[in-house]
């Protein structure tokens, strides 16, 4: 509730209207001026908490047709920030309501207590929507400071550690770049000539040393992305991005005929160049404007992420130009059936995003549904060959409670999940539920047969993804990953199957038949690639079998292989489950000339336990502390003890879901010994990485 406004916006969820009647005049003793609606059927209530902004819902334990439960999972699964109090006549399901997200739970006979608890929820969602107010000017601020750095005719980049992390568009335009995700990560010195790198490094290392002295323009010859060269002075200035020191780069091209027009600078910013469509920039300000929108009260919209599902496979096969002249048809197909109320933005290199002005959830499934028909109906030739396209669509709501990462995170996650099941369909975000689930057996059954159908006939295949060398030495290593073929032809991910195989004969026959067809495998690509070595990772099952290592000897003797060509891991808990047997297994394993690791490292509570207790050669870092590291400092500093320890210990330490250059650059400067991610390489269903161009 608004202090300022004075007045509390109270459903009440009661099938009478004379009890609804007394809370209210209990309420109104206590000083609130309250403006209440009465509801009693689920329809009406998500109406309500769709349509309306409300401070308070109280919800009797009484109605037949609608319980405190299903209230509570609505207003979560709607993503509303209002406060749920229970008023019940029977204390038998209390610590249940606790659980799936009551404030508090209240006799209803019990007016003080219910009057203390209205005013406590009330002061906290005063001080929830305060902050969001707060964050909402602190972001307008930053955008207005951002705008005028991307409105500046100066060519403007930031640089950490030497590498970009900003760059406006006239920098783009100067250097001939398209997006900023091109100089994303990239050193400075990428854009000076061979010639003045000596002179770069010299000048930058003094400006560096001296931080309260003013240097002149440096001149340089910089470099485009086209190779073509253009005389230019560099302005440094010491800066401040997010608390973080960086350095100011302002680069004036000395050849330069003509300021570019402010108008057109906002033209470059605010429209994608080759669709016409809204940019990145552009969408992520009206997505700004929407959440604060919702945090006012003025209503709750929907965002669509669409991706199209086989874009990689087209642009591979009639090329870079014509898969761009695909894009702006595409682009143009959605433009056709774009509505009034909808905002349509090019939002990556196959990703569109649509914001929808309302938050009617079967009109938004029908929009969603009709975009996704325009791009299956799309038919189109490039370069001789017929182009099909197929889209998935992830709908996530935009309400108070979420930020735009997270709301943004919210939709392109269903649409990887809709990816992950064969594309060409919609989804729409779900919530962690609030309460436990019943176990669904049908689900469990149906995944257990369809492994063992996999196993009998077939159905899985191997994927590989290159870990490569940061501080470590030169080697080549790739990680073996289990994927399922889809009864369609899709690609099932591990994680999908993998957490039903929960009896022990399921994982022996998985992790068989990873062993035996990865070492088929290794044989054929070693014929080329000599040094090449494997880790293939072992289930606690695998692991604990007794003859284990000596099935493994016969089967390496079977393909002439050394056990130095593989390396066996096992997760940090797994490992610690099993103490006895996990160290004589690795003791065994050594024996054969194969090495050891552990995956998912940190996870456990204490780390030094583990590498006292597990004599083995690589630690992975649990992904989770990886994965956006740049943008987390405690993530960072996890990384950071953890390298350290692995240093002390002498064992060699792998960072796995690198995700972005910048935590790339942050794991290089922190000294871990090998890498792997998607910004890397993606799993690829051959071992193709090229190490010898490796210049990471």
């Amino acid at each position: 509730m608004d202090k300022a406004e004075g007045i509390l916006r109270l459903m009440l969820v009661d099938d009478s209207l004379t009890d609804a009647d007394n809370i209210t005049n209990v309420l109104r003793s206590a000083g609130h001026t309250v403006r209440g609606a009465r509801q009693e059927m689920l329809a009406g209530i998500e109406l309500a908490l769709t349509e309306t902004s409300w401070d308070l819902v109280l919800c009797r334990d009484t109605l037949a047709d609608v319980s405190p439960r299903d209230v509570l999972n609505l207003i979560h699964r709607l993503g509303r920030d209002i406060p749920c109090i229970v008023l019940t006549t029977s204390h038998d399901d209390i610590a249940n309501y606790y659980h799936i997200g009551a404030q508090d739970v209240i006799r209803f006979d019990d007016s003080e207590h219910l009057k203390f608890a209205v005013a406590r929820e009330l002061k906290s969602l005063f001080v929830r929507r305060s902050s969001r107010r707060n964050e909402k000017a602190l972001r307008e601020s930053e955008k207005r400071s951002k705008l005028l750095l991307d409105s500046s005719r100066d060519a403007v980049a930031y640089m950490h550690e030497g590498m970009h992390i900003y760059v406006n568009q006239a920098y783009l335009t100067l250097f001939g770049y398209e997006e900023s995700e091109d100089v994303d990560g990239l050193p400075m010195l990428d854009m000076v000539s061979l010639d003045d790198h000596a002179t770069f490094k010299a000048f930058f290392k003094q400006f560096t040393e001296q931080k309260n002295t003013k240097f002149p323009p440096l001149p340089v010859l910089c470099m485009k992305a086209d190779d073509n060269s253009f005389p230019a002075n560099i302005e440094f200035t010491h800066a401040e991005v997010e608390g973080e020191a960086c350095v100011q780069v302002i680069i004036r091209d000395e050849n330069a005929q003509a300021a570019v027009s402010d108008e057109k600078l906002l033209l470059l910013r605010d429209y994608d160049v080759l669709t016409g469509l809204f940019s990145r920039i552009r969408f992520m300000d009206e997505l700004a404007l929407k959440v604060s929108a919702a945090s006012d009260g003025k209503g709750i919209s929907a965002l669509l992420y669409l991706e199209f599902d086989n874009f990689k496979q087209i642009k591979e096969d009639v090329g870079l130009a014509a898969s761009d002249d695909v894009l702006k048809e595409a682009a143009g197909l959605l433009s056709n059936i774009l509505e009034d109320n909808e905002l349509l933005a090019r939002y990556s290199d196959q990703a569109f995003t649509i914001i929808i002005s309302s938050g009617d959830n079967a009109h938004i499934d029908d929009r969603a549904e009709a975009y996704r028909e325009a791009i299956e109906a799309f038919v189109s030739h490039a370069n001789g060959k017929m182009v099909d396209l197929k889209c998935s669509i992830g709908i996530s709501r935009i309400t108070e409670s979420f930020s735009i990462e997270v709301i943004l995170e919210h939709a392109n996650k269903a649409c990887m999940q809709v990816q992950k099941k064969g594309g060409n369909s919609i989804a729409r975000y779900q919530a962690a539920k609030t309460h436990d689930d019943d176990t669904n057996n049908d689900e469990a059954l149906f995944w257990q047969d369809n492994i063992r159908d996999a196993l009998t006939n077939n159905r899985f295949m191997l994927n590989y993804q290159p870990i490569v060398s940061l501080h470590g030495k030169e080697q080549e290593l790739y990680d073996v990953l289990i994927r399922m073929k889809g009864d369609d032809g899709q690609t099932i991910m591990a994680e999908d199957f993998m957490s039903h195989a929960d009896n022990d004969t399921l994982m022996l026959g998985i992790d068989e038949w990873v062993i035996a067809e990865a070492l088929a495998s290794l044989v054929e690509h070693r014929k080329l690639h000599p040094k090449t070595r494997f880790f293939i990772k072992l289930s606690k099952p695998m692991l604990a079998k007794l003859d284990f290592v000596d099935w493994l000897v016969a089967l390496l003797q079977g393909h002439q292989l050394e056990g130095s060509a593989l390396v066996f891991e096992i997760s940090e808990t797994a490992a610690l489950e099993n103490l006895e047997h996990a160290q004589a297994v690795i003791i065994k394993l050594r024996e054969i000339g194969c090495e050891f690791g552990l995956e998912h490292f940190g996870s456990g509570l204490d780390f030094s336990y583990s590498l006292s207790v597990l004599d083995v050669d690589y630690l992975k870092i649990n992904g989770s502390f990886v994965e956006n590291m740049a943008q987390d400092s405690e993530n960072q500093a996890a990384v950071k003890a953890i390298i350290e320890m692995s240093n002390q210990a002498g064992k060699q330490c792998i960072a796995e879901f690198v995700s972005d250059a910048n935590s790339l650059a942050l794991l290089w400067r922190l000294g871990v010994d090998y890498a792997m991610g998607f910004y890397i390489h993606k799993p690829s269903d051959t071992p193709d990485y090229n190490f010898a161009d490796d210049d990471l």
